[in-house]
């Protein structure tokens, strides 16, 4: 029987040491208290009802809603909530062991009782990733809860680890019926986080004050951290030159990081996002369905030259389903490098020597990216209609309905190459509409990859690299760019966020010097 024991000490210690950026007491670090100015384009506009939340209502809650487990640098899960965890494939288990001695902000305790509850909400609302395969949830004794399943992957531990959690007594005691406690949990979060939330208003701001009782002795640094909504990068960015806020998150609009750095402002980079043209190529009827002009579209694209343009020297241009930066990237690995020539004889070949009309789906932000492809692929016959939609028909289309010809897209890019299997993997989190052909070859590498045999992403790598190459070879997407991403902050300002990733913040870490 083969059993994997996580001892979580170590790991916290290296973790603290090496990525906090602010390890000690106050007196080693500095830090003054005070209110952290932040800014950002979005805002939680759910606070504590986890099945309806958005991605930015996650990672901005963190300073209030804590996960079981997380990412470290290395893309290794380290714990937060729990203190161990132990992985039985052959007995298809997964068992928790918990910090002790925790309490949510209402004065309720931490236990398995409350992760129990926490993952059978998920499970109810069909939100709980990989939430299919647990076919129950049985409490040891009060820290130790083991999950009994009908499958299993060393992917799972991240899936289930990266929940956050409210307090199950605030959300069953906050109304009388199913519906009036949804809707106190939408504007209301109870968590064990190192701050609470002291103000919010929807679309404007939201303020959070400091947990005195938070678990983590020391911790916070700051004595509150405010965000405002800004989302016109321009007033952000003057906000942020003329002193009037202290951190601004997310960043993507490369002019706005170049001026600001160069003004002396310090930048924190994060892995960027995975930039991508998605086919329909599932669809019999459509053209996309042919590998030649999958293959024609990749040829005709010098994707070099526009992310030199579009990204002023901060994008990386791509040839294969993964970045540099990523574990699974597949060295020398460039199966279509720009090639007109080359493009035009692939259309011949599949019978579209006239050429053809094609839509690009994008948002606003995409429309040079799309210009730059129309120019690109107008050379070699290919006409392009933009589709340049709302945000609601956007998302409503790549994540839910689906598409026709192709759509502009990005995806996060995860330390520990999970990203693969959210976005492109047999059964998808994200892109799960159907519209792309995935050759039985491809699938069944992923599914090597996620076999039980392999207890870590370190073990299955190999296998991850061979799905990686064989996606190429069956062009089944056109990988274009990997993105700018930074956090861009005043001197004094001490943060490791986006290092790790986009959703992972630590806002108790955070710290300002003297100002």
């Amino acid at each position: 029987m083969k059993k994997f024991l996580v001892i979580p000490a170590a790991l916290i210690l290296v973790c603290i040491m090496a990525f906090s950026g602010c390890g000690g007491d106050e007196e080693e670090t500095g830090a003054t208290g005070g209110t952290l100015r932040c800014v950002s384009g979005a805002i939680p506009n759910n606070l504590g009802y986890p099945p309806e939340k958005a991605p930015s209502d996650n990672y901005l809650m963190l300073p209030v809603l804590e996960r079981v487990a997380e990412w470290d640098v290395d893309g290794n899960m380290i714990p937060v909530l729990a203190e161990s965890w132990e992985t039985d494939a052959d007995a298809l288990t997964i068992t928790w062991h918990l910090k002790e001695g925790i309490k949510f902000t209402d004065g309720s305790d931490w236990n398995a009782e409350a992760l129990r509850w926490n993952f059978q909400l998920g499970i109810d609302n069909n939100t709980l990733t990989d939430g299919q395969y647990v076919d129950s949830l049985e409490v040891v004794d009060e820290h130790t809860l083991t999950m009994h399943l009908n499958s299993f992957s060393w992917m799972m531990i991240e899936n289930y680890g990266l929940i956050q959690v409210i307090s199950p007594t605030a959300f069953e005691t906050s109304g009388t019926t199913p519906e009036e406690r949804i809707d106190w949990a939408r504007v209301n979060a109870v968590g064990t986080g190192p701050f609470t939330v002291a103000d919010w208003q929807r679309d404007d701001h939201i303020k959070f004050a400091k947990n005195p009782n938070y678990w983590q002795e020391g911790l916070p640094y700051l004595d509150a951290i405010e965000i405002r909504y800004i989302p016109d990068a321009m007033v952000a960015a003057a906000t942020m030159e003329a002193g009037e806020a202290d951190m601004w998150f997310a960043v993507s609009t490369v002019q706005n990081i170049i001026d600001l750095q160069e003004l002396g402002l310090k930048i924190n980079w994060g892995p960027g996002m995975f930039t991508t043209l998605l086919p329909d190529s599932s669809n019999p009827d459509s053209p996309l369905a042919i590998k030649e002009v999958r293959e024609a579209i990749e040829y005709a694209i010098d994707r070099p030259a526009i992310a030199e343009m579009l990204g002023q020297g901060l994008y990386e241009p791509l040839h294969q389903m993964a970045s540099s930066t990523w574990p699974g990237y597949v060295e020398g690995y460039d199966p279509r490098p720009y090639d007109a020539d080359k493009a035009i004889e692939l259309l011949a070949d599949a019978g579209l020597s006239a050429g053809l009309t094609l839509k690009i789906m994008a948002t606003s932000a995409g429309t040079d990216a799309v210009a730059a492809l129309q120019s690109y692929l107008g050379e070699v016959g290919i006409t392009i209609e933009p589709d340049i939609a709302d945000l609601g028909r956007y998302f409503g289309s790549v994540f839910g309905t689906g598409w026709s010809d192709l759509v502009y897209t990005a995806s996060g890019i995860n330390p520990s190459t999970t990203d693969l299997f959210i976005h492109y993997g047999p059964s998808p989190m994200t892109f799960r509409t159907g519209n792309i052909y995935k050759s039985a070859e491809y699938l069944a590498l992923c599914a090597e990859a996620l076999d039980p045999m392999y207890t870590s992403v370190a073990a299955a790598l190999s296998k991850i690299k061979d799905a990686i190459r064989q996606a190429g070879e069956d062009a089944m997407i056109i990988p274009l760019w990997r993105t700018a991403e930074a956090c861009i902050m005043q001197t004094y300002v001490h943060s490791e966020y986006p290092k790790i990733h986009g959703i992972m913040w630590s806002p108790e870490d955070d710290w300002m010097e003297a100002h």
